[in-house]
């Protein structure tokens, strides 16, 4: 089934995260908080889903979503917990349309958003019992700096849990850089290894790293036939061009996978209880 609001193409069916350390992790399915039976579910819901169990979310919580795109995890936490919450989004356009995606479900939401960045947040130290992110911090300037803010923000205890894609080798071929990179504006990126040194560096404690690149391609997959399935109806040429050709750069993200130039990833960390050697917020 094909998602039209977040150009997806995923079956619930079958996926798995896979451990850092190679273990098989939860299905998303046994996360899952509402439509158990639907065997089709997009992208940002199951990242939420598997957030919202990692992280302990529940009703009592105070989020804040460090968002991008057209993409809100914190409306299904409201939703499904009744927790409070807010998301920061880069632009007026995503913030309204986050409003309107809120506005609209049939019960009301205490949640609310603002255009703001990450390595300025506005708001208290101490002020969420948790942080998260779906596919937004690759894009941050200075992530070490990003993950100080997000530190600071959170309450001592508190989480923060998200999805990121990494960098499994420093060589990256001049394709994958030209017709994955730059056109999915993925910048060069830490590897597993280094995103746990910087959290660490940042003061936070490692709960958990899952390696989740094989959804990541199966998502591409799935955007790569569905766009070639609509392109075969369509009967105007410019517009049957333009689906193809989204097709075919999903196809370089899968072949970029394949040779290993590209990984995505979930980390959940926390925030110690007690003051951090350098001086906590």
């Amino acid at each position: 089934m094909y998602d039209q609001s977040s150009h997806t193409f995923l079956n619930f069916k079958g996926y798995g995260a896979v451990h850092e350390a190679d273990h098989p992790a939860d299905d998303f399915r046994e996360n899952a908080r509402e439509n158990p039976q639907d065997d089709y579910r997009t992208t940002v819901e199951q990242t939420a889903a598997f957030l919202a169990a990692r992280a302990g979310i529940n009703g009592s919580c105070r989020v804040l979503e460090v968002g991008d795109h057209c993409e809100c995890l914190l409306m299904y936490f409201a939703k499904w917990f009744g927790c409070r919450g807010e998301g920061i989004f880069q632009s007026e356009e995503y913030v309204r349309f986050a409003q309107d995606l809120c506005t609209n479900q049939p019960h009301g939401l205490d949640v609310g958003f603002r255009r703001a960045s990450v390595m300025r947040l506005p708001y208290e130290p101490g002020s969420f019992t948790h942080v998260v992110s779906h596919g937004a911090l690759h894009k941050v300037p200075d992530k070490p700096h990003g993950y100080l803010e997000i530190r600071r923000v959170l309450r001592r205890g508190g989480v923060f849990a998200f999805s990121d894609f990494y960098q499994p080798q420093a060589s990256i071929s001049e394709h994958t850089r030209t017709y994955v990179y730059d056109k999915f504006g993925w910048n060069d990126g830490y590897t597993l290894l280094e995103h746990h040194s910087a959290l660490e560096e940042a003061g936070f404690e490692i709960s958990s790293v899952f390696n989740v690149t094989g959804f990541l391609r199966r998502t591409f997959q799935g955007n790569a036939e569905a766009a070639r399935t609509r392109a075969e109806r369509m009967a105007d040429v410019g517009a049957r061009d333009k689906m193809l050709a989204f097709s075919s750069s999903c196809e370089d993200v899968q072949a970029a996978i394949d040779r290993m130039e590209v990984g995505w990833a979930v980390f959940v960390v926390r925030k110690p209880e007690s003051a951090w050697r350098k001086g906590a917020a």
